[in-house]
């Protein structure tokens, strides 16, 4: 790890004034709202015949907070049930400001989280790439990790005085209050005054020691820093740390066996997510075996040493090159999406990449660095705590996932952003990616709903070529990455296509024959949305001579070979009209083309929509001239007129072909 320290000045945060709610504790409180015009003898008396505590009454009396021990707020809103002097009643709860993510002092450092491509001045001069980031400030915006669930970091220690990780520290419940510090041993476990971790260097509470730590509390606060308005901002920042320190200055440090007690530690109180920024040439099956046993998804850094850890006999980096099922082992890039010169890769051993190059995060004060302290650093011991953190914004959001390691692992896989050059390079060749680790929601998918004809197509004498279209799916998260259609024809179901980017797909379909198409989408954290089937369609052939053809004065038939019935309705002379009257969805002219044909105009419906041009320069059979469509069925009309153009007039109509 390379680190440049930093101190940011930040502004002094605005303080609120001392009111009737500074410092209270609301966990009994009960808020009733009054109706206009109730005196204040009336509330007494409301307050007095049910027995409740008055704490405090607003100034214009419509509200009161009262407590009522031993009493939940249902039975005191069933009690009040037949007061008309009482509007509503609920639980006083407190609420947090919805707070600007982008407004953290030093969020703009954070390219991890957000890249705009913009220019740092870090451990390294980089070229940035605009979007390779792990679109946490999207995520963000959705939740901000549940203080439920908790991220070991086992690692040196970690600074929780930081202004930016003093909210975050995981508690030991049965260690917690005065119990922190009574020197006793209140839970059993074999560790005194364990309330935030355990120093197993040390042997102590203490989970950091004044000059060190730098490690662990920059992995933490990627983490996890608080937004509060000042700093930096962690990929998780409402979860809480547990800090277990098991490396240190001390060269009797950083053994196996304390990592193997910090892991069986963390596993004791249910941790399901732990961080391993650190590992070392040679495997172990104790260390193996504990990992295993933890019930926790290990993020492992792929480490730094620029080597191919596939490679056998060849270079290690353990225990990122475990092959347990519930590690995580995570190579490095930077702000172009480049592999970092420095990472380990290993397009089997090494599963996917963050952010670990310029990464600015918390870091312990010093003479050089005062309070608060900043740095910047590089490594994989930077990019694993991004990936720890999404862990752990889908372990918020969907709960179940974190009893289920390999489940979690396999989220955080399958829902990276490919990115080119990592492709060969990791198991994946994917980016950790916030936003669509934690989007469950399917795709909204309408169903195929337009059938057209494309201007300029031949007409078979069996089929026709025709574009199916769809209404674009909504999926307001991570947005639709494919969509799938399937056909059902005279043939049974086929896939027309699985990876379809657009709204709509040829398919030629036969005259007389009933289709149905099926349409799905999938979103890029790989959510399924529909099926939804389209109404059943035929594709019918109207020749020239058609009932539901009409024409006016001008028009004759003549013999065509070429021609769908062999004949065609032809006029020259200007203003001749004709029309054709039909019920479907969808419609079009087959005309022929030739250096003798002119042009006509398309009315439809009554409304005129083009002038269409039959003339070139050599002639062509067949061909579809003009098409329009609906979404639904109905009775149309469509009218020609013919326009006499100079030196060229004809105009001939072969047919017409509908959709219905």
């Amino acid at each position: 790890m390379v680190v440049l320290a930093v101190a940011l000045a930040t502004a002094a945060p605005m303080l609120a004034a001392e009111g009737p709610g500074s410092g209270r504790s609301i966990d009994d409180e009960i808020l009733i709202r009054y109706a206009p015009g109730t005196t204040a003898l009336e509330r007494d008396r409301t307050l007095r015949e049910a027995g409740l505590t008055h704490v405090r009454t607003t100034a214009d009396g419509r509200t009161q907070v009262v407590t009522a021990p031993g009493r939940a707020t249902a039975t005191v809103r069933r009690d009040l049930a037949g007061d008309p002097n009482v509007v509503a009643i609920a639980p006083n709860r407190r609420r947090e400001l919805a707070d600007d993510i982008a407004g953290e002092p030093a969020f703009g450092e954070l390219w991890g989280l957000h890249n705009t491509g913009q220019a740092l001045s870090g451990t390294s001069t980089e070229t940035a790439r605009s979007d390779v980031d792990i679109d946490a400030l999207q995520a963000l915006s959705l939740g901000l990790g549940s203080p439920s669930v908790v991220v070991a970091v086992i690692d040196d220690g970690v600074d929780f005085s930081h202004p930016d990780l003093a909210q975050r520290p995981w508690t030991n419940p049965g260690e917690s209050g005065s119990r922190a510090t009574n020197g006793i041993d209140d839970d059993g476990n074999g560790y005194v005054d364990d309330a935030h971790g355990w120093d197993f260097c040390n042997g102590d509470a203490t989970v950091h020691d004044a000059g060190e730590d730098g490690h662990g509390t920059h992995v933490a606060g990627t983490l996890a820093a608080s937004l509060d308005g000042t700093g930096v901002v962690g990929v998780a920042p409402g979860i809480s740390i547990m800090a277990l320190k098991f490396i240190g200055q001390d060269g009797a440090c950083g053994t196996d066996d304390l990592a193997v007690e910090a892991i069986d530690y963390a596993a004791s109180f249910g941790v399901r997510i732990i961080n391993g920024s650190w590992g070392g040439p040679q495997a172990s099956t104790v260390l193996d075996a504990a990992i295993a046993a933890s019930g926790a998804l290990f993020v492992a850094a792929a480490g730094n040493g620029g080597s191919n850890l596939d490679l056998s006999p060849g270079p290690r980096f353990y225990p990122a090159s475990s092959v347990l099922p519930n590690v995580v082992a995570v190579a490095a890039v930077d702000q172009a999406g480049r592999l970092a010169g420095f990472s380990n890769h290993g397009a089997v051993t090494v599963d996917l990449a963050g952010p670990g190059t310029n990464i600015l995060s918390a870091y312990p004060a010093s003479a050089g660095c005062p309070s608060p302290c900043y740095a910047w650093a590089a490594g994989t011991s930077m990019a694993a705590p991004h990936v720890s953190g999404v862990a752990a914004l889908v372990g918020s959001a969907q709960p179940a996932l974190l009893a289920n390691p390999i489940g979690l692992r396999a989220r955080l896989l399958a829902t990276g952003r490919i990115l080119d050059a990592t492709v060969g390079k990791t198991a994946t060749g994917r980016l950790v990616n916030a936003l669509r680790a934690i989007d469950t929601g399917r795709p909204a998918v309408g169903a195929p709903d337009r059938f057209r004809f494309k201007v300029g197509s031949i007409v078979g004498s069996s089929a026709v070529p025709t574009v199916v279209a769809w209404p674009v799916a909504v999926d307001p998260m991570s947005g639709v990455a494919s969509y799938q259609l399937r056909r059902q024809g005279p043939e049974g179901w086929s896939l027309i296509g699985a990876s379809l980017t657009g709204t709509s797909v040829g398919s030629s379909l036969r005259y007389g024959s009933d289709y149905r198409f099926r349409l799905g989408a999938t979103d890029q954290a790989g959510n399924a949305g529909g099926p939804v089937d389209s109404p059943v369609v035929r594709v019918t052939l109207h020749p020239d001579a058609s009932s539901l053809a009409t024409y006016g004065p001008g028009w004759s038939t003549v013999a065509s070979a070429g021609a769908t019935g062999h004949r065609l309705h032809t006029a020259s002379r200007r203003g001749s009209w004709m029309s054709f009257s039909f019920t479907g969805r969808s419609v079009a002219l087959v005309s022929p083309k030739g250096t003798s044909r002119g042009s006509v105009k398309v009315y439809v419906d009554g409304a005129y929509v083009s002038t269409v041009d039959l003339h070139r320069s050599s002639a062509i059979s067949k061909v579809i001239v003009f098409s329009r469509s609906w979404s639904t069925k109905a009775r149309h009309t469509v009218r020609l007129v013919v326009l006499g153009t100079s030196g060229h007039p004809r105009v001939d109509v072969d047919g017409f072909i509908v959709v219905r």
